[in-house]
């Protein structure tokens, strides 16, 4: 049986890229031996960086008429008019995933791809659900976002083969608001970024020397989206320069369309000489910035999980981490409600005490060990599935023992 995974996302995605190639990692590492695993990925530069990762892949070019198109097969009169001439119209990308006799599409993230599909089984991944969770902000409302979102759920959720999402929480919703039954939703943790090893890195002093900071800042690793909440930390260091004390916040990330308003809070609220804004950051200099850091702060409003806080257990940092990701925490992290700026200025306050940052570390290295058996028995179970659906695809003429 052949499995085909599609990588559409870009590095400058920040987190959702790191996601999207470790479980591209992952599933190369379960297919080893059994199945026939390769990687279409539709961007040219994203080919070096799988490379790199001994992951071999190939270009994949879709149009942006065949895009466009795509959304029309999703359309109720379009699959009216194929069921009733009993006709699949397969799109041209269709063809050329068949050409390369794919029995199964490996989705690793949510896709508009996989809307025109008519004669190809996939597999979907999930990674949150927060336009139902918050629908407040911009980036889940604003054109007509909420709707996008809710629509590419509701058509492509159910006809997947197997749906991938990240935590029992989100597990839980997706069989709540979609009607998916629990035993076609598997729950396999996030990994730390595979980019974040010692062996893709650039120096710790070199990096600090490349952005000209020094050690002992704090660290929040997110894209400018609203949500991600960095007005909470600018909110909180006005607290903490009442109490006098000014600690600094470094700041990574592209901007999606909300660094302006963080920019001009902090001029205007005298923080230029605490807060450094360093931008989209490549991932070999990622390690480097995680090592400097006093600690990590994460007080995104969405969840449950985040990529920041595994990788500060892994790098050995204590995590600060808002209560949308209790979960994912566990006793692992100093929690703070992400509304209240008091609760985090009193969470940076408490990073002072040594003791308990030994302690959080300890307990960080341990929650990624229970985190770990947990992604070993969703891989297991991963794996029963593949070999099911190989087992079935043979009764169409499709995989092979």
């Amino acid at each position: 049986m052949k499995i085909i995974a599609l990588l559409e996302n870009s590095v400058t995605d920040g987190g959702g890229f790191n996601q999207t190639l470790s479980a591209i990692h992952q599933m190369q590492r379960i297919c080893k031996n059994r199945f026939e695993f390769e990687v279409f990925t539709t961007r040219p530069a994203n080919l070096a960086i799988l490379a790199a990762l001994d992951i071999n892949a190939q270009l994949f070019s879709i149009g942006l008429f065949a895009k466009n198109l795509s959304m029309v097969a999703a359309m109720p009169w379009w699959q009216w008019i194929q069921y009733r001439m009993k006709r699949s119209f397969v799109m041209a990308f269709e063809k050329a995933l068949i050409r390369q006799k794919a029995d199964l599409i490996y989705f690793v993230g949510p896709s508009f791809l996989m809307l025109p599909l008519q004669k190809l089984n996939y597999l979907s991944t999930v990674w949150d659900l927060c336009h139902r969770d918050t629908p407040e902000f911009p980036e889940v409302r604003h054109f007509s976002e909420f709707h996008v979102r809710e629509s590419l759920f509701q058509k492509t959720l159910a006809p997947s083969v197997l749906i991938i999402t990240d935590s029992a929480m989100s597990k839980e919703n997706i069989s709540r608001r979609y009607g998916i039954d629990q035993d076609r939703i598997l729950s396999i943790p996030f990994s730390p970024s595979p980019l974040l090893e010692e062996r893709y890195a650039a120096g710790t002093p070199e990096v600090l020397a490349r952005y000209r900071i020094e050690s002992g800042y704090f660290f929040y690793p997110a894209q400018f989206w609203s949500h991600k909440n960095h007005m909470r930390i600018l909110d909180a260091l006005l607290i903490l320069q009442r109490e006098d004390w000014r600690p600094v916040m470094v700041f990574t990330g592209g901007d999606m369309g909300n660094r302006k308003t963080v920019e001009e809070f902090i001029m205007h609220n005298g923080l230029t000489d605490q807060v450094k804004i360093l931008g989209f950051i490549p991932p070999e200099d990622m390690r480097g910035l995680y090592s400097g850091a006093r600690a990590v702060v994460m007080p995104s409003y969405f969840g449950p999980t985040n990529l920041p806080p595994l990788e500060a257990w892994i790098m050995g940092k204590p995590l600060i981490y808002s209560t949308t990701g209790r979960e994912q925490a566990g006793d692992a992290a100093i929690l703070f409600d992400p509304d209240e700026a008091k609760e985090l200025a009193n969470a940076l306050k408490l990073t002072r005490d040594d003791q308990l940052c030994a302690d959080l570390i300890e307990k960080g290295r341990k929650r990624l060990q229970e985190i770990e058996v947990c992604r070993n028995i969703g891989e297991e179970k991963l794996l029963d599935r593949l070999i099911q659906f190989e087992k079935r695809c043979r009764c169409w003429g499709g995989g092979k023992e």
